[in-house]
């Protein structure tokens, strides 16, 4: 009879408990706005039913599994990472510590998997284990999203529980959040974001990697954040280091850092050391740099939002001044010693030929007739010496008028070709090289910065890392120019040794335009500037910091980072990092190109040639008019001769 009674007793208690567990649960999932439960539970499934109506009647959709009978299925029922999955276990069934222990093997613990531990305080003092003893010792981070529901008899207790990192060496944190209560229901205080109540990270120790091209033999972490130009640390590094330095001062963790010289390294063990690897293989949390990604590599690495920056590099090289064809030389610098020199002979062979046509015309002092008379044009102005020929003896008004057209027409042609020359100048491209095929028709030797892509680019044929997709020329510009180039210099350069390579103009250097400048604007001068001509290699592209695959970290990294860019501290640290870019000022005049002024030496040489027709037409002229002058000359004479002759005759009969 005793007997009968303790276990009347126990039906009662089961049934008056499995309503409260029931309503805690539709409370607790709702306000989460759970789309579906997957109930972990033990006992017959009749007992159980009542639980999954009401769950079913708030609109949850809801899966049971018994995990006093099989947990096999466990681990497949919750792997889910796209949508949100409400797991509500039943901490008094036999398998519930292993539930715990298979989810956390699995990594189930994470943003997407919501759990609701539903424990008996007299139960979990009479058992060996509490669920926070088993949850204290599994691999929990700062992204669970677990409740342990504690029942005190007239109400529950709801304890958030989480690790900042348990691999980091952190405790179990625990969150009183509220109560539930049949007549109040649900009353919580952690109502918000859950990483404004996880703010503080108690100088937790995320394990980073870096990159600098040739790892220092003492390393400072100061080294990645430097305002100015650090041998070795590209500007995205900086960047990235300038953001994540500031969520370390706000949320109070710390960095501990491994330096590597590259950004991609094959997933295989035993390969060489490069941030993707080292995320693949967990021995890193966060990458303190940036990278540009590719679709292979998301099956290596997740990647944080917003990009950090753009990366962009491009061949710099001096302006070509010799060969032909697409080169389009240069012909003249204004105002250069150049052209003072052209101008000079040309004055002076002037100066010549008119002193021995002078001359030839008899006129008095030759020498300076010639000389005043090609100052006076250069002037732009008319000379007169005052002595007139025997010529110029019948010279008219319609003479002057002649010269006064010739005069002007000639103005207004000078000033034609001057003004087609300077709208030349200003409207026309720099002439430099405008796209890959002309650089790899060039005479330049290419050399490349010393850098972790680079390297993958010269490594993997077929690895079209400059364009982001499939181009032959890139193959081509690979074979041609570096493969099978014969080469004066090592491929790889430092900037320094680079850019100084540039200035003998055989050679043109990849880089990033950030260390570029940092160098010429302390080595280059302004004339040098103009001169300098660069060809985009890789077009602006969006870079990442990437993190371990299914990080727990990337909730709050994606949700800090976008805090920085609404405030304003992402473009900030843009610009403060990116530092001095020097141009060319303007106040060097630009080399005019023979190409961009054909058009006028072309009418030029026209007008010439059209000129020197006329001449020989003139000369033509002048000697059928000199003959039939002599002829008639002569006919006159013959013809008075002819008169006197028949005049004497007619005298002398």
């Amino acid at each position: 009879m005793t007997g009968r009674l303790i276990l009347m007793f126990l039906v009662m208690i089961i049934y008056m408990w499995v309503p409260v567990m029931t309503s805690v649960a539709v409370d607790y999932f709702g306000s989460k706005r759970v789309p579906h439960v997957c109930y972990l539970t033990c006992g017959s499934k009749i007992n159980n039913k009542n639980q999954v109506h009401d769950l079913i009647r708030k609109g949850i959709r809801v899966s049971m599994q018994l995990i006093d009978r099989n947990d096999a299925e466990i681990k497949k029922n919750l792997q889910q990472w796209l949508s949100p999955v409400g797991v509500l276990l039943q901490w008094d069934c036999d398998g519930s510590g292993v539930v715990l222990e298979t989810a956390s093997r699995a990594t189930l613990f994470d943003s997407v998997h919501m759990w609701l531990i539903l424990e008996n305080e007299i139960s979990s003092e009479t058992s060996e284990t509490s669920s926070l003893d088993v949850l204290r010792r599994l691999n929990l981070s700062v992204d669970a999203d677990v409740v342990v529901a504690v029942d005190k008899g007239v109400q529950y207790d709801l304890i958030d529980v989480f690790n900042f990192g348990k691999i980091q060496g952190n405790d179990l944190e625990k969150k009183y959040m509220g109560t539930w209560s049949p007549g109040e229901g649900l009353n919580v205080s952690l109502s918000g974001f859950k990483y404004y109540d996880r703010w503080d990270f108690h100088n937790l120790t995320l394990r980073a990697i870096s990159v600098i091209l040739d790892r220092p033999k003492v390393f400072k972490p100061e080294m990645l954040s430097d305002l100015g130009y650090t041998v070795g640390v590209s500007v995205m590094t900086k960047i990235v280091t300038q953001q994540l330095w500031v969520l370390k001062e706000i949320h109070n963790f710390r960095f501990n850092y491994t330096i590597a010289g590259r950004w991609i390294g094959s997933p295989e063990r035993n390969s060489t050391l490069a941030v993707t690897n080292s995320l693949y293989w967990g021995e890193q949390d966060i990458s303190c740099t940036c990278a540009r990604i590719f679709t292979q590599w998301l099956d290596w690495v997740d990647v944080f939002f917003p990009p950090a920056t753009r990366l962009e590099t491009k061949f710099y090289y001096l302006i070509l001044d010799r060969g032909v064809g697409d080169y389009e030389n240069r012909f003249l610098t204004p105002l250069s010693a150049g052209v003072w020199l052209c101008t000079i002979i040309a004055c002076v062979a002037c100066t010549v030929i008119l002193a021995i046509s002078a001359y030839l015309e008899a006129r008095e002092e030759p020498g300076l007739y010639a000389a005043f008379s090609v100052f006076a044009v250069i002037c732009q102005q008319a000379y007169e010496d005052g002595v007139q020929l025997f010529e110029e003896a019948t010279s008219s008004q319609g003479r002057r008028l002649i010269l006064l057209v010739v005069g002007l027409m000639s103005m207004l042609l000078y000033n034609y070709y001057t003004s087609s020359v300077v709208s030349w100048l200003l409207n026309a491209a720099a002439p430099t090289l405008a796209d890959m095929d002309a650089l790899i028709n060039s005479d330049l030797e290419l050399v490349f910065e010393d850098i972790g892509y680079t390297r993958g680019w010269l490594d993997n044929p077929g690895f079209f890392y400059y364009s982001g997709y499939k181009n032959p020329k890139e193959d081509y510009l690979r074979m041609r120019k570096v493969t099978m180039a014969k080469r004066t210099t090592p491929l790889l350069q430092t900037a320094a040794a680079g850019i100084d390579l540039i200035r003998s103009g055989d050679y043109a250097y990849h880089t990033e335009p950030y260390t570029a400048y940092q160098v010429l604007s302390k080595t280059f001068e302004d004339k040098e500037l103009c001169e300098l001509g660069s060809l985009q290699m890789m077009s602006p592209a969006h870079v990442y910091i990437m993190a371990q695959k299914r990080s727990p970290y990337k909730q709050f990294f994606v949700w800090s980072l976008m805090r920085l860019l609404e405030r304003g501290h992402t473009s900030a640290v843009r610009a403060r990092v990116s530092g001095f870019m020097p141009t060319c000022s303007g106040r060097t005049p630009r080399a005019l190109a023979l190409g961009q002024a054909a058009p006028a030496f072309a009418i030029l040489a026209q007008v010439a040639l059209f000129s020197l027709l006329i001449l020989l037409c003139e000369i033509f002229w002048h000697r059928v008019q000199g003959r039939k002058q002599v002829g008639s000359t002569l006919n006159n004479r013959e013809h008075n001769a002819q008169e006197v002759r028949t005049g004497t005759d007619s005298r002398g009969a």
